[in-house]
C-alpha cells in the first residue's frame, strides 16, 4: 500500500524531456511509483492542471544564523526551494575565534548591515556558542 498517491499531475522530472502526465505514488517519504497507478493509498489528491517537479537548490543563501529560528528556511520552501547552501560568498557565522568574543558582534553586525537582518534578531535568535565551522 502506498502512503500517498497523487493521480494525473503534469511532471516536469528535471532531465530535460518534455512534461508528461502521471500518477506518482509515494511510500516512506520517497517516490515509489511513476505512471498510471491503480494501488491503494493511505491518502491521495487529483492534481489534474497541476505540475510536479524536482526540488530547487538555492545555491546561495544567508540563512545561516536564520535557520536557528526557522529551520525550514520558510522564505524558499514558499519558492519550491528544497536545498540551500549557506556559507559559501564569505558572509559566514563560522569561524569565531575562541578568544575573541568581539567576533560575534562583528559578525552579527556586518550581516545586519550588509544583508538587512534585524540586529535583535541576530543576538536573541542563535547561540552564538560555536567556534569552527564543525560547531
Amino acid at each position: 500500500m502506498l502512503d500517498h498517491l497523487i493521480k494525473d499531475v503534469t511532471v516536469v522530472d528535471g532531465t530535460g524531456g518534455p512534461a508528461y502526465v502521471a500518477d506518482v505514488g509515494i511510500r516512506d517519504g520517497r517516490i515509489a511509483a511513476l505512471g498510471r497507478i491503480d494501488a491503494e493509498a493511505r491518502t491521495g489528491e487529483d492534481a489534474r492542471g497541476l505540475v510536479l517537479t524536482p526540488g530547487f537548490v538555492d545555491p546561495h543563501t544567508h540563512y545561516d544564523a536564520q535557520l536557528f529560528w526557522d529551520p525550514y528556511a520558510t522564505p524558499s520552501l514558499s519558492h519550491g526551494v528544497t536545498t540551500v547552501a549557506a556559507g559559501n560568498c564569505g558572509f559566514t557565522l563560522a569561524p569565531l575565534h575562541p578568544g575573541r568574543p568581539e567576533d560575534a558582534d562583528y559578525t552579527r553586525r556586518m550581516l545586519s548591515r550588509v544583508e538587512g537582518m534585524s540586529l535583535v534578531a541576530l543576538e536573541q535568535g542563535a547561540p552564538w556558542n560555536w567556534h569552527t565551522f564543525g560547531d
